[in-house]
């Protein structure tokens, strides 16, 4: 089975979804129904989303994800590039950014000591790297997501 995001207005009510394989249930500037079943279960249940996500077919880059508030999806974006990087200084800076991701799911999520655990590891993170190349090390991530 496939496993599918389909996006809906954040003030939906995703109380009525039984019976359908739901991996998370996320809510920022959309309701992200993160499921492996068939989407159509959950369009006869809530209507037709505002976009379906096919996990495995669809990239989109690491700042469209992030600025749209998609952090579960930015993260396994980052996490693919962090992967296979080799650069040490780089590999510090995408873990960093994977790092803000988690922190923004668990806030979103009400686990609020967790995201403040986890921005904090980011922070210390990019505090190692040199100042100078911080804009640089963005740019790279950006284009190359």
């Amino acid at each position: 089975m496939m496993r599918y995001i389909l996006l809906y207005p954040p003030t939906i009510n995703t109380e009525d979804l039984k019976g359908i394989n739901i991996v998370d249930v996320r809510k920022c500037k959309y309701t992200e129904i993160d499921i492996i079943d068939d989407p159509e279960k959950v369009i006869k249940i809530l209507g037709v989303p505002i976009k379906i996500v096919n996990v495995k077919e669809e990239e989109e880059s690491f700042p469209e994800l992030f600025f749209n508030c998609r952090f579960w999806e930015a993260h396994e974006v980052l996490e693919e590039v962090w992967r296979k990087e080799t650069d040490e200084k780089r590999r510090k800076y995408l873990q960093a950014l994977i790092l803000l991701c988690a922190s923004m799911i668990h806030y979103l999520k009400g686990h609020e000591k967790v995201s403040d655990d986890l921005i904090n590891k980011a922070l210390s993170l990019i505090s190692e790297l040199p100042e100078d190349i911080l804009p640089l090390l963005y740019v790279s991530v950006a284009l190359n997501t």
